[in-house]
């Protein structure tokens, strides 16, 4: 992961969120982080469902 990728992945964990939503091929390689999953929208939205 680059710097930018952590500052996002730093800024989901600071909002204790459940998902973090991107496009960003780096991150969506990792599926989950500590607390967190990390998916495509079409994948959350279909978690919503």
């Amino acid at each position: 992961s680059d710097e930018p990728d952590n500052r996002i992945l730093e800024c989901a964990l600071k909002a204790e969120a459940d998902f973090l939503v991107t496009g960003d091929k780096h991150l969506l390689k990792l599926k989950h982080y500590k607390n967190f999953e990390i998916a495509k929208l079409s994948a959350f939205l279909r978690v919503l469902q």
